[in-house]
């Protein structure tokens, strides 16, 4: 349940809801993962590929309007920097994109549907809640 558990704290604002944006609500894989790429390169502040803790308060400080809980920083970074060196490079947030879009996508048809990320997002909050 790892990637729920990411998929909630990018779902609690660190991604946009991407099918919702998508032509007829509908996003493929390669696009989710390329607008996730996109997102990454917002949040990369100082351009060096990857995020660190830093620039993930800062992204959550700017949505949310002020800063988040060193509890809920710790537990999402910890989550995205799969080796732990402190940096959530682009290929270890790509392959939980990636884990994301698989799990969201019920009927396996490589596109989620709007009905498919709201059904993901809610799982993902709901996870992203639970106390581990």
């Amino acid at each position: 349940m790892k990637h729920l558990t990411i998929a909630g704290a990018l779902a609690l604002g660190l991604s946009m809801p991407l099918a919702a944006q998508a032509p007829q609500g509908q996003i493929s894989r390669a696009d989710f993962l390329a607008q996730g790429r996109a997102h990454l390169a917002d949040l990369d502040t100082n351009h060096d590929g990857a995020i660190t803790k830093e620039e993930l308060i800062a992204a959550m400080t700017k949505q949310f309007g002020s800063a988040p809980p060193a509890e809920i920083v710790d537990k999402i970074f910890a989550q995205l920097d799969d080796n732990g060196d402190g940096k959530a490079t682009a290929a270890e947030i790509e392959k939980h994109a990636a884990e994301r879009f698989d799990a969201w996508d019920a009927n396996h048809d490589g596109v989620l549907s709007s009905e498919e990320t709201a059904a993901g997002q809610k799982a993902a909050m709901a996870a992203a809640q639970k106390p581990q």
